[in-house]
């Protein structure tokens, strides 16, 4: 099969590899389409350690069963599946209770030692299948890890009825958190952001007042939107130490902060605990959550969220190297890049 290899620093090579054999319990995957993450552009450039070279990454993956294993009886070929990535050691009290992405020993499909799905095929356990709904297609099944951890956050400690909801960033994470809220019951959603285009397109998604952080003096925006309370919720999805900062500023006394976006490590330590301790607020971390997939393929298929909206690409497997270069322009920043494996 066709297999996009990073082989080294800036370096990924089309090769033909050996297609995996799914072991028992196992599901042979053929992909249709890969979501392009950030992580493995971070990966990939050296930025971010996380395995090494060479590996097939690539973990936003959706496609058809094309083969079980043995023991594998859910499933069957031909079905189309979204495949989530977790893979927990099955044993600890976490991977008892279904939270395998909180487990001490997790793996994930697309770091090593597991193949991922910038490829053909890729394998995975047979738990890790979710079904695709038939009005969903292959590239928003393909986009759906990204938006799982947001949407999982909101569905996990809530939103409450007519709440103001303040998110910082307007990348898939952002998009997710902005249309998560409105579809739970949100009164008014807040986006902020550095780009103008970022921001167009969150009015398009549902957000009520859109800020430029780059001209704008969020806190006091905010405060008069909410007649100086501030949010009942903040979403930090942009990951920086200054939103972080701004979003414990903008949120209501007793608010809630939803924590994301992943910062340098040493702007991750300039905000202050006594924000917390003196606004009597709670503050969440939000991380992957397998029982937040169906679920949200319903809201998909209903039409409650756009995921559609979000593909600004799509290159075949062998364009994955230019995949990343368009992500990371300065110029144009896509929100969602998907690579098709069976396509020239």
């Amino acid at each position: 099969m066709k297999a996009a290899v990073w082989t080294g620093i800036n370096q990924i090579e089309i090769q033909e590899v050996p297609v995996p054999e799914p072991g028992p319990g196992e599901v042979l995957v053929k992909v249709r389409s890969a979501g392009v993450c950030r992580t493995d552009l971070e990966v990939v450039s050296g930025k971010f350690n996380y395995g090494r070279p060479p590996h097939i990454l690539g973990h936003e993956i959706a496609g058809e069963v094309a083969a079980l294993g043995k023991g594998a009886a859910r499933r069957r070929v031909g079905e189309r599946v979204v495949v989530e990535t977790s893979i927990g050691c099955g044993e600890c009290p976490e991977c008892r209770r279904g939270d395998r992405h909180l487990c001490g020993r997790m793996e994930e499909i697309g770091s090593a030692p597991h193949q991922g799905g910038y490829a053909q095929y890729v394998k995975a356990p047979e738990e890790n299948l979710v079904l695709i709904p038939e009005n969903v297609s292959f590239d928003e099944a393909g986009i759906v890890e990204s938006v799982v951890c947001p949407v999982g956050g909101l569905m996990r400690f809530g939103v409450r009825f007519g709440e103001t909801v303040l998110v910082y960033g307007v990348g898939p994470a952002g998009a997710a958190f902005i249309q998560g809220a409105k579809a739970m019951g949100a009164g008014k959603v807040i986006a902020v952001a550095r780009n103008q285009e970022r921001l167009e397109r969150a009015g398009k998604m549902g957000a009520d007042l859109l800020i430029c952080s780059e001209t704008e003096n969020v806190l006091q925006r905010v405060l008069e939107y909410t007649g100086g309370r501030g949010a009942d919720l903040v979403c930090e999805a942009a990951g920086s130490g200054a939103t972080t900062r701004s979003a414990f500023a903008c949120v209501k006394r007793a608010g809630r902060v939803f924590l994301y976006g992943l910062p340098p490590e040493q702007q991750a330590k300039e905000f202050s605990s006594l924000d917390i301790i003196m606004k009597q607020l709670e503050v969440y971390g939000i991380l992957g959550n397998p029982h937040v997939w169906e679920p949200l393929l319903d809201l998909v298929s209903q039409g409650r969220i756009n995921l559609l909206d979000m593909v600004d690409a799509v290159l075949p497997l062998s364009k994955l190297q230019e995949a990343f270069a368009l992500m990371d322009s300065p110029v144009k920043k896509p929100m969602k890049v998907v690579v098709h494996p069976w396509e020239d």
